[in-house]
């Protein structure tokens, strides 16, 4: 029983190598000949494999079902890449918009710095008296300051000035800047430099 296992076993094996020496390797050895001579011969193996395969009516599915998924990959990927695109604008935008009015608060802040060492030498120096030139320049030199300055900003330092000074910068300044600065103070502070303006006016 065992020498007919022990046969069995040969005979399977022996068929095996058969099929293995005989039939498998020389075909792929003339496969791959072949494909050598067809690629030093300029043709592209690999386009023409497709393309005689698209022919087959199941490879021809699979295929193009592949190229369609592909193209449907690249597609989302293409609208993903967009939307970050003008996700980052955005934030570029705002970002800018935001230096800019960092830099205008900058400007102010240092015109103001200005005026008030300017006040502090006039103060050092009392026996000096200022032409009406010099008064008429730097009153202008304090509303262009004003103008650019932000509404909150100026909301702040304007009701730590006298009511007439207060009076006189508001009425300078252009009806739109004065009533975003109007906006930016509490109601009471409001409600006073309104009340003053219009007493003012009509004077």
């Amino acid at each position: 029983m065992e020498q007919f296992e022990k046969e069995e076993e040969t005979k399977k094996t022996s068929k095996f190598q058969w099929f293995l020496f005989v039939v498998f390797i020389p075909l792929l050895f003339t496969i791959s000949v072949v494909l050598l001579i067809l690629t030093f011969s300029g043709v592209n193996v690999f386009e023409q494999g497709k393309k005689y395969a698209s022919q087959l009516p199941f490879v021809s599915q699979w295929i193009e079902g592949t190229e369609a998924n592909e193209k449907k990959k690249l597609q989302e990927q293409i609208v993903e890449l967009k939307a970050a695109m003008v996700e980052k604008e955005k934030q570029l935008k705002k970002a800018n918009d935001t230096l800019k009015e960092k830099e205008a608060e900058i400007d102010a802040l240092k015109q103001e710095i200005a005026r008030l060492q300017a006040e502090k030498e006039q103060e050092q120096e009392p026996t000096t008296t200022p032409t009406t030139e010099q008064t008429s320049v730097t009153r202008v030199d304090v509303v262009k300051m004003y103008e650019t300055m932000s509404p909150k900003k100026a909301a702040e330092i304007i009701p730590q000035m006298s009511d007439q000074e207060a009076v006189n910068l508001l009425s300078k300044l252009k009806t739109d800047k004065v009533a975003a600065i109007l906006e930016k103070m509490d109601a009471v502070n409001a409600a006073k430099y309104t009340s003053l303006l219009a007493k003012k006016a009509n004077n």
